[in-house]
């Protein structure tokens, strides 16, 4: 019985530490304690108004952070999609029409939602620093009345 009990525990260690040495060298490993997110700061945001007139001066790119399935189900009109977890697959559709000045709008929906953070911030970090949140925007967007589209095109 002894001699079965060590060998579980053996087995059990082992798998553990295969478990943790996958995770610290996988490129999208899991962190062991996740710090709290930042709120975003006011120069990283744009108030809904704002939205508002830039979009309907048609001078800044709307870009859609949430999974492709809900862009189809229903966007703000204009918007591109643009899911951050599809980023390497979608960016080289949008890059085109991107430039480093290029007033760029992200949303995704919820007040707590990280995918336009984490869009805003993989934008900054390819040189497109004039992009920003619109934080709950779709739900935002869509609440206040404003021109939405549903399907793929934008």
């Amino acid at each position: 019985m002894a001699r079965t009990l060590q060998q579980a525990l053996v087995i059990v260690v082992a798998g553990a530490a295969l478990g943790l040495a996958a995770n610290a060298l996988s490129p999208r490993r899991i962190p062991f304690l996740t710090p709290p997110k930042a709120p975003p700061q006011d120069r990283d945001t744009v108030s809904l108004e704002e939205a508002k007139a830039l979009w309907g001066s048609g001078t800044a790119f709307f870009l859609d952070a949430r999974a492709t399935a809900d862009y189809h189900a229903g966007h703000i009109a204009g918007a591109l999609s643009l899911p951050i977890e599809e980023f390497d697959d979608h960016y080289p559709q949008i890059q085109p029409v991107l430039t480093p000045d290029s007033a760029i709008i992200v949303y995704c929906d919820g007040q707590d939602c990280d995918l336009s953070h984490r869009l805003m911030n993989r934008l900054r970090e390819l040189g497109y620093h004039n992009a920003r949140l619109l934080v709950n925007g779709w739900t935002t967007w869509h609440t206040a009345g404003l021109l939405t589209h549903a399907g793929n095109q934008p």
